[in-house]
């Protein structure tokens, strides 16, 4: 996946957000539960190789991207929005593309010009599959299997691939985008196409109202309360974090939530943009909404 910089402006300003960045996943792996194979932390943009656990990725990046922002807004005294809308993702088929995909992601800084070899950039996990070894939150151990039967073996089918200046080396870069999300044998990605949730299809087995009364649940009320006529604030910031859940986390259209609310649909829907704006900017919200959908076992 890559997340790029509103404006195409830089989202990292000196080493301490880098590292603060990369904090924030390793906190987050615990949490969401994924899998992180390589990463590449470039001056306006980020790319991220993960495998999805038991939460969905569009939340790990949302609580990513948001806490980040809210810290990053503070240290350099500014607000507002530091990342281009929604993150650019694609499911790559693992077996045949995932080693393709990490030469991809680490050659990154060379094809920009910053160094003109990819070892030499500190800000990639390029270092820790030459040394054969990095941090517990990025799974080196599962690209190895897929590399050799040993890991003497694997690190230098790695070095050799990274120096591969062929064929080899592009076809990641060359591969086809099916309907702009799936990257893989045409086999593998209308298999793929049937069960993907990039973007989030439709969960025919959630409704806007067992999502509502999951919530309310969670919350230790009732679902008539929830979706009853009160204007209290606990009510409406409930009801607008229902609609985001079903709609970012289940594909359940705002509609739906909108009409089991009893709701203007152009006014839940613009409540619920404001409501992931100041998620932006408040790592504490977007940690409540969180824990929200936690309790309420929110699971596609």
């Amino acid at each position: 996946m890559i997340a790029r910089g509103n404006e195409r402006r830089d989202v990292f300003h000196d080493d301490a957000d880098r590292e603060d960045y990369l904090e924030r996943i390793a906190r987050y792996r615990e949490r969401f539960g994924f899998r992180l194979y390589a990463y590449c932390l470039m001056p306006n943009h980020v790319h991220l190789a993960v495998e999805q656990g038991a939460a969905s990725l569009s939340a790990f990046m949302q609580a990513l991207q948001s806490s980040y922002t809210q810290r990053f807004n503070r240290r350099h005294a500014r607000v507002g929005h530091l990342f281009q809308g929604r993150y650019k993702s694609f499911l790559v088929d693992c077996d045949r593309y995932l080693i393709a995909l990490i030469r991809y992601i680490h050659q990154n800084p060379v094809k920009a010009g910053i160094v003109r070899e990819s070892h030499v950039y500190p800000w990639s996990s390029d270092r820790f599959f030459r040394k054969g070894a990095g941090p517990p939150w990025l799974d080196i151990e599962g690209v190895f299997a897929l590399m050799g039967s040993s890991r003497t073996e694997a690190m230098r089918r790695y070095r050799e691939l990274v120096a591969d200046r062929g064929e080899t080396a592009s076809s990641y870069d060359e591969l086809v985008a099916y309907e702009g999300s799936v990257k893989g044998g045409e086999t593998f990605a209308i298999e793929a196409l049937r069960h993907t949730s990039l973007p989030p299809r439709r969960n025919r087995a959630w409704t806007a109202e067992r999502v509502a009364r999951a919530v309310a649940a969670g919350e230790g009320m009732k679902l008539d309360e929830l979706i009853g006529p009160s204007r209290r604030r606990r009510f409406s910031r409930l009801r607008l974090v229902a609609a985001y859940l079903g709609r970012e986390r289940l594909g359940i259209p705002t509609a739906e939530a909108a009409r089991l609310f009893r709701r203007d649909e152009s006014s839940l829907a613009h409540g619920v943009r404001l409501l992931e704006e100041r998620m932006g900017q408040d790592s504490e919200l977007t940690d409540w909404i969180d824990q929200v959908a936690h309790n309420a076992k929110l699971h596609a």
